[in-house]
């Protein structure tokens, strides 16, 4: 027969399994809400930035701090997104499991989280870092989280162009943070470079989500002029992002990166002329999500290269002044 210390530990280990069950929901929660896959590459372009700024090594402080104010800002614009349009999650297939759209967390307590998020990267960039980076970091949050989701998703199928300059900002962020000049040329290649793959990133998303877009009502490109304009914008920006990526090569005398921007980028440019000739149906579909998940490796490719070439030391290209 089984005791009663046998049935008591039993329900302690029951009790002690249901709140790791709930903490690890609630984790999950919380990383969708602030959207933190999104938040991860804002982070990791902001580093590269520091990374590059001539004077981080005399900034590691400021450079550390700036990441962790990026993190915390990049969470309350992802919470501020979803806070503003839970109707609209709830309407797409793509965002119907977010924790606002299903009521797993509440309206107050997602605009508490925002407001801590924000006020503790506020406080730390503020502390640590200069005004540049704190004032950068805000434009980025507030062009994020309320000029593009409040005023331009909704009313403009060019949305993404003008938006997505706001997450373009962090490698800017990132160095001025380790002592860098808010006026150097290479920071700011980097947030045009940013600025052109965004839509050549997330249009092929818009493509196969098309419906889902439809059906909430957003004015995303694919809904207002079709899918065969906004495969030739993809194509357009694919470009735009080739030709920028190629800048840093001469701003910071990189030709390891050069070659890397070069390669990726032809390859990413013949994905979306594939995509521009392909039959629209499922197949077409399928494959433009493939693109979107490409080309968060291009990006990613390119920032991690322009590491790796600036620690192997510059090449001989004609100079450029980066400061």
């Amino acid at each position: 027969m089984m005791t009663v210390g046998t049935k008591g530990a039993k329900h302690q280990w029951a009790q002690v399994e249901a709140f790791g069950s709930r903490f690890n929901v609630l984790v999950a929660d919380l990383l969708v809400l602030t959207k933190a896959r999104v938040v991860s590459l804002l982070v990791f372009t902001s580093g590269v930035g520091s990374i590059l700024a001539p004077t981080f090594h005399e900034h590691l402080s400021g450079a550390l701090a700036g990441l962790v104010g990026v993190a915390l800002a990049g969470g309350s614009g992802g919470v501020i997104n979803q806070l503003i349009e839970p109707s609209l999650d709830q309407n797409m297939r793509r965002t119907s499991r977010r924790p606002l759209a299903v009521g797993s967390i509440s309206r107050r307590n997602a605009m508490l989280l925002a407001a801590a998020l924000l006020l503790s990267s506020v406080t730390i960039l503020g502390l640590f870092t200069s005004l540049w980076t704190l004032t950068f970091t805000l434009l980025g949050t507030l062009g994020y989280g309320v000029i593009y989701t409040v005023y331009l998703k909704p009313s403009t199928p060019w949305n993404i162009v003008w938006g997505g300059i706001g997450g373009a900002l962090p490698p800017l962020i990132g160095w001025t943070a380790a002592g860098g000049s808010p006026f150097a040329l290479l920071p700011w290649c980097l947030v045009v470079l940013i600025s052109v793959w965004t839509p050549a990133h997330f249009w092929p998303l818009a493509v196969c989500c098309r419906e889902d877009y439809k059906n909430a009502c957003i004015p995303m490109l694919p809904v207002t002029h079709g899918v065969d304009r906004t495969r030739r914008e993809i194509v357009k920006y694919a470009w735009a992002t080739l030709a920028v990526s190629l800048v840093p090569v001469w701003a910071n005398h990189n030709l390891l990166y050069g070659v890397v921007a070069a390669a990726f980028g032809v390859y990413y440019l013949a994905m979306t002329l594939r995509l521009r000739r392909m039959e629209i149906g499922p197949d077409m579909d399928r494959y433009a999500r493939h693109v979107f998940k490409v080309s968060i490796s291009y990006l990613f490719t390119l920032f991690a290269f322009l590491v790796i070439g600036h620690f192997m030391g510059p090449s001989h290209l004609p100079a450029v002044i980066t400061r």
